[in-house]
């Protein structure tokens, strides 16, 4: 007679073999509808969509599966994919800052991208010319880019061994560019930056044959706005072309230098009282007026 402890020691076992068999049955079950699944299409989604896009769809597929046609990743394995590899290729482009590949319950490749954002326009004194963007990362032109920045001339930095100093300058250029781009009368009006050897901003203008003198300052808003008093001053007067320099690095004092070398000092507490709809000429500290 079979001991009953057999009994149960075979049913135990017997147990453990269905379990073990149903467990590989679903996995060999799932191995295989994975294999059989296939990419159905591939869907591209700029995450940051502005007015002027530097990259297009039709570049991202020339990224991804280079000499190939757009329908190539459709009817492919998704197994075959490796999803990593193809966000390691994407992020290599320029101009693109951050991407996600995966896919979607459906089998839809979705590739979502974030682009870099220009903020300004750079020229080196050798002819040379970059974007830089918000992180202070210098981008190349591309040959279909039709946009409107505030433009940077005699720019030296070495993004291959930057210095502090240059950081420093890279930060004033990105809160300059981003103070004239959110002003549409600076973004008309000044038609160029120049850097100065010792890093100071000289802007010339669209208007007037002046030239104005930022220095090293940063505090943008105070200076274009006694700018933007000395302009209204200008046009009431007809005054444009009586200055040829403009210096506006001094914190208490805005200095005009005429054409013909005389200066002009103006007191810019008294600048700050102006009204602007107020004729300004006459609340301009009579001891300061031009001759």
């Amino acid at each position: 007679m079979i001991k009953k402890s057999t009994i149960l020691k075979v049913f135990h076992i017997l147990f453990w073999l269905i379990i073990g068999s149903g467990l590989s049955f679903l996995l060999i079950s799932g191995i295989v509808k994975e294999q059989t699944n296939q990419c159905k299409a591939v869907q591209i989604d700029f995450m940051d969509e502005k007015l002027i896009n530097m990259i297009d769809r039709k570049e991202v597929y020339a990224s991804l599966w280079p000499g190939r046609s757009e329908l190539y990743p459709v009817g492919k394995n998704t197994a075959s994919f490796d999803l990593f590899s193809l966000e390691n290729t994407l992020v290599k482009n320029p101009w693109i800052q951050e991407a996600d590949v995966y896919f979607d319950n459906q089998h839809i490749l979705h590739v979502d991208i974030k682009q870099k954002n220009p903020v300004a326009r750079l020229f080196t004194a050798e002819g040379y010319s970059y974007y830089i963007d918000d992180r202070y990362n210098l981008l190349p032109l591309k040959q279909t880019d039709h946009i409107v920045l505030p433009v940077f001339t005699n720019f030296y930095v070495n993004p291959a061994g930057m210095k502090k100093s240059d950081s420093m300058l890279l930060a004033r250029v990105v809160s300059l560019s981003n103070f004239i781009s959110n002003d549409p009368f600076w973004l008309a009006q000044i038609e160029s930056v120049y850097i100065r050897p010792d890093n100071g901003f000289e802007l010339s203008t669209q208007i007037g044959d002046h030239t104005v003198d930022l220095g090293i300052r940063s505090e943008w808003e105070p200076m274009f706005k006694k700018l933007k008093l000395l302009y209204q001053k200008f046009s009431q007067e007809d005054s444009w072309s009586r200055y040829e320099l403009i210096n506006l690095q001094f914190r208490d004092q805005v200095v005009c230098e005429k054409s013909d070398a005389k200066l002009l000092r103006t007191d810019t507490t008294q600048l700050d009282s102006i009204q602007v709809n107020q004729p300004i000429a006459n609340q301009i500290n009579p001891k300061y007026k031009p001759q």
